[in-house]
């Protein structure tokens, strides 16, 4: 480990963010932070997992400041980075964000904006707080692993959407309107999945539409699935949506934005520290937009157990 760069800021640049904007704005944020006298290192990640590994990397190289210039995903990757290593506690470590990507749903919830001034400021000021971290253990080809996220985590309808929005994405239509595009189309083709859910000493078994697990409040670009939802209290918040006529998603889509979606029929609200999902189908679960592996998911919070400069 090196001493010297523990004052420093490592700073995680997704060029591939927002329409390519991490690598056409970096110039410019280099810029400021040499304007500042900031001291500072950086690597663009160059394939989907290579934001965990420079991680990895650079806190055995005594980095404690991670900076991520990109969205949600990249985000995703520095937490899960920083949680499936042991060379540190997660609370030695600092994120500070520069927002990159079409999502940043994450960001809104401490309503930071696209400024890199005020971004920077953050990171001279200093200023910051503790929040949970949700983890995820699932059965992957390799046995039994654990995944990580931030911000917010779902399955059924709420991952089959994700993992349309990220083959948009992957064939160069980065627009901020990809999540509700995708959950239009995908609604056509989607059945239920049949779930069996232990929460809370109460069981829920059968077909499901969608669950939304909040740490966080927003997801899939300002909707609130999870509207009730602290980012610092200690639980996850789990939105559960009883299988319903698809029509009553497409009618009540105005209710996914403005925080009434636990109104509607069918539709329950859980607080917990910990819940477990079991299925006989070959499922899947995304974790703050990325795509993890099937059941039994073991769900829980790790409580204040990462600073994030505010």
């Amino acid at each position: 480990m090196t001493q010297e760069n523990e004052n420093k800021f490592f700073f995680l640049i997704n060029p591939n963010a927002g329409n390519e904007g991490g690598e056409r704005e970096w110039p410019k944020i280099k810029e400021l932070l040499i304007k500042h006298g900031l001291q500072y290192e950086f690597a663009f990640t160059e394939a989907v997992g290579h934001a965990q590994n420079i991680v990895q990397e650079r806190i055995k190289d005594g980095f404690r400041r991670i900076v991520v210039v990109g969205g949600d995903g990249t985000l995703n990757e520095t937490v899960n980075g920083i949680f499936n290593q042991s060379a540190v506690p997660s609370t030695d470590i600092f994120i500070g964000l520069m927002q990159m990507g079409t999502g940043n749903d994450w960001a809104r919830y401490y309503n930071f904006d696209i400024d890199y001034e005020k971004a920077i400021q953050r990171l001279i000021n200093g200023n910051s707080c503790r929040q949970d971290v949700g983890k995820i253990s699932y059965n992957a080809n390799e046995g039994i692993k654990s995944g990580y996220f931030i911000n917010i985590a779902g399955l059924c309808f709420d991952s089959v959407v994700v993992k349309a929005t990220n083959l948009m994405k992957e064939r160069g239509r980065r627009t901020k309107s990809a999540y509700l595009i995708s959950l239009l189309k995908s609604l056509i083709k989607y059945r239920p999945w049949e779930l069996k859910i232990n929460i809370n000493d109460t069981i829920l078994e059968g077909k499901f539409l969608s669950i939304s697990i909040g740490n966080g409040k927003f997801s899939g670009g300002g909707m609130m699935q999870t509207p009730s939802a602290v980012i610092n209290d200690g639980y996850l918040d789990v939105t559960v949506y009883e299988n319903m006529p698809k029509l009553k998603i497409v009618l009540n889509i105005k209710k996914l934005y403005n925080g009434k979606i636990l109104e509607i029929k069918g539709v329950k609200s859980f607080r917990t520290k910990s819940f477990r999902i079991e299925s006989r189908q070959n499922i899947f679960a995304e974790t703050d937009g990325e795509i993890i592996g099937s059941t039994p998911y073991e769900i829980g919070i790790i409580p204040d157990s990462i600073n994030i400069y505010v």
